[in-house]
């Protein structure tokens, strides 16, 4: 987990290339949402199969997995669910299925990358009572300049986004103590080893060289694309290319975090905590959400751009727990 652009992806590619770690792909969304509507109890699962497998099939993860001709799983696919005792192992079900190497089956540690998860912690810690969560940080001000390119969206939106989910992980953090472990995009692509053995300590799994290496590009869009190596230079290109009065603000905005916090960032221009107004956030919301509507719509086709946006507004669209 982590803000979106910070190397999530990378990251996945690399703790899969140990023989003993199946994370799904592509990134699933739908936990929450899923287990509150369907849901009572984490320690039962006592869903109807036809009323979640109704939900499940017209997920965007499900859609999208369609869209790329992937294999998906269909209601009797969904049977298995049967089998479950509780909704972790119901979800194990699914993520498996869909999984690196589905071939896999009971062998490696099962897992999921989804960035937005930063802020669901509490939440999936109570699904899946023995999870482990990885947070991979990367300097706001890069996030920034990514998303802009991956997607168009406002770099100072990004710098909310990316201070927001700061705080959620913190807090989170403090209840999961030693099942959370912090990564620094930075620390991985300089020193892939050292970084991939801490984390294969962290979740009880050997590591093996073949972590260090991408056996195929782990990004589609952004200035990683295509690439098959990790890119140590990949860093600080703000430096290059961000306005100074740019970079102010995004400082600004996440000032606590990259001055007061354990974080290997510091202000460099900024003097001060500098918030966003409310008013402003609601409008960069909103035009950020129409840049994403015409991406999703470019890459996905209208149709099924259309469904993915409605289907991430419903999966946002739940009581909270």
């Amino acid at each position: 987990m982590g803000s979106p652009r910070s190397g999530t992806k990378l990251l996945r590619s690399l703790l899969n290339r140990n023989s003993l770690v199946n994370l799904c792909d592509p990134e699933s969304h739908f936990i929450p949402y899923l287990f509150q509507k369907h849901g009572g109890q984490p320690e039962h699962f006592e869903a109807d199969l036809d009323a979640l497998f109704i939900d499940f099939d017209q997920l965007p993860f499900q859609i999208y997995c369609q869209s790329q001709g992937r294999p998906v799983m269909t209601r009797r696919d969904f049977q298995h669910l049967e089998q479950a005792r509780n909704w972790s192992d119901a979800f194990e079900v699914i993520l498996r299925f869909y999984g690196e190497d589905a071939a896999a089956g009971e062998g490696p540690i099962w897992g999921d990358k989804t960035p937005s998860y930063v802020l669901e912690m509490d939440l999936l810690k109570r699904i899946f009572p023995a999870a482990r969560f990885v947070h991979i940080v990367r300097d706001p001000r890069d996030v920034a300049l990514s998303a802009k390119a991956a997607w168009g969206h406002n770099p100072l939106r990004t710098a909310v986004k990316w201070a927001r989910d700061m705080a959620a992980a913190e807090q989170g953090a403090k209840a999961l103590g030693r099942d959370y472990l912090r990564v620094f995009y930075e620390q991985l692509v300089a020193d892939p080893e050292t970084e991939l053995r801490r984390v294969s300590t962290f979740i009880d799994r050997a590591f093996e060289a073949e972590m260090t290496t991408l056996s195929v590009p782990s990004e589609n869009i952004g200035g990683a694309r295509g690439k098959r190596f990790i890119d140590a230079k990949n860093i600080q290109k703000y430096r290059q290319t961000m306005p100074p009065t740019l970079q102010r603000r995004i400082e600004e905005i996440t000032f606590p975090w990259i001055t007061d916090h354990d974080t290997p960032y510091k202000a460099e221009l900024a003097r001060r905590y500098r918030p966003m107004s409310p008013l402003a956030r609601k409008m960069l919301t909103g035009a950020d959400g129409l840049r994403s509507i015409l991406h999703k719509m470019r890459r996905k086709g209208m149709i099924n751009g259309l469904r993915i946006t409605i289907g991430n507004r419903l999966q946002k669209r739940r009581s909270p727990q």
